[in-house]
């Protein structure tokens, strides 16, 4: 009997971890001689909460907070834990860009004001929470985690010392900040989808503007912005470089790490805390993983990355189930990888993206194929 193990992240803007491991399981069991394990993961990202609900055995909670863009009030899971009094968090319910419709994908004037309104909440409802852990990716801001730190009193002011708006427009404009020192009543930990600087070439705004909806312009705006506010920072002793700040979420992580002193949980140590004995238990004859695109992000560590890693020391075969693949990144991971492009499939990527399950179909008859012809 084969056995496989399912392990996929999300497809952002698509499905989820855990609803591509549902997917592929009716796909792939059809009466055939196999063994299947689901176990999807995520690495901070779109499906977080999904799997920590799944793995934690948590209880669901709801919250209502702003949405990123106009004046509408949005419904929000939580999840909690009573083992340890825990509260999970995924960004990506509140500020993600599965939240904000495509025209309204402007960075510049978004924020992550939302996030700080359901913490504020968690707070205001009595719950007993010892520890916060967000899950940041998949978001579709980019301000520093600012807008967050707004609802617990920061304010931005300008060289006319004028109340400035907390929003990416505004941050090279701005001369001088208030915090009040605020401590939260529980710690925050941060699980972030990427292992990347806040600034420079590979940093928050380099790598992931585009994705949020900024042109060129506005990505130029950002990158200013953002030099602007670490060296008010810095000039205000909060921190000695921003080299010691993580960019995931936009920079959601870095306001988190500055103003909350959040500790940041490596994607690879949360994921390889579920999966590796597993793994190991289970001793599978195949993996399959995959996510949107496995492209120059999926190489900081994001989800994939990290499963074919866990295959390399066990020369276990990974199917590599994405929506698009740069092949020339596979050639150094060191383990048997079958690519399958689901937008190979389609005419182009907005065939593939509107006909998702439709692709994972075939992808699932080329995996059955290939496993029974080794």
């Amino acid at each position: 009997m084969k056995k496989i193990l399912l392990a996929p992240n999300s497809f952002k803007e698509c499905s989820d971890s855990t609803e591509v491991a549902n997917i592929l399981e009716k796909l792939i069991d059809k009466g055939k001689d196999l063994k299947i394990l689901k176990l999807p993961i995520s690495d901070g990202g779109d499906g977080f909460l999904n799997v920590c609900i799944e793995y934690f055995n948590l209880k669901i909670l709801t919250f209502t907070a702003p949405a990123p863009y106009g004046n509408d009030l949005i419904d929000v899971r939580v999840g909690y834990s009573t083992n340890g009094n825990i509260v999970y968090i995924e960004s990506a319910e509140v500020i993600g860009l599965r939240r904000i419709p495509v025209e309204k994908r402007h960075p510049l004037l978004l924020n992550s004001k939302g996030l700080g309104v359901l913490i504020q909440s968690i707070i205001e409802s009595g719950l007993n929470v010892d520890k916060i852990i967000i899950g940041i990716g998949g978001t579709g801001t980019s301000d520093l985690g600012l807008g967050l730190c707004s609802v617990f009193g920061l304010r931005l002011f300008d060289l006319y010392n004028k109340e400035a708006k907390i929003i990416p427009e505004n941050f090279f404009s701005v001369q001088e900040f208030l915090w009040p020192n605020i401590n939260l009543p529980f710690k925050i930990e941060l699980v972030t989808d990427v292992d990347n600087r806040l600034l420079g070439t590979e940093g928050a705004v380099g790598v992931f503007a585009k994705q949020k909806g900024a042109t060129k312009g506005e990505t130029k705006v950002l990158k200013l912005g953002f030099e602007k506010i670490v060296k008010l920072f810095i000039n205000k002793k909060l921190i000695n470089s921003a080299n010691e700040l993580n960019g995931a979420g936009g920079g959601l992580a870095a306001g988190l790490q500055i103003f909350f002193d959040a500790k940041i949980i490596k994607a690879k140590n949360f994921i390889n805390r579920m999966l590796s004995y597993k793994i190991d238990e289970f001793a599978p004859d195949f993996v399959v993983t995959g996510e949107g695109a496995f492209d120059e992000q999926s190489i900081m560590d994001k989800g994939a990355k990290i499963v074919i890693e866990n295959c390399v020391s066990r020369n276990i075969p990974v199917f590599l189930v994405c929506g698009k693949i740069d092949k020339d990144l596979l050639k150094d991971l060191g383990v048997k990888i079958i690519p399958i492009e689901l937008q190979s499939f389609f005419k182009n990527q907005r065939e593939s993206i509107e006909n998702f399950q439709k692709g994972l179909e075939l992808a699932g008859e080329k995996i059955i194929k290939h496993v029974f012809s080794s």
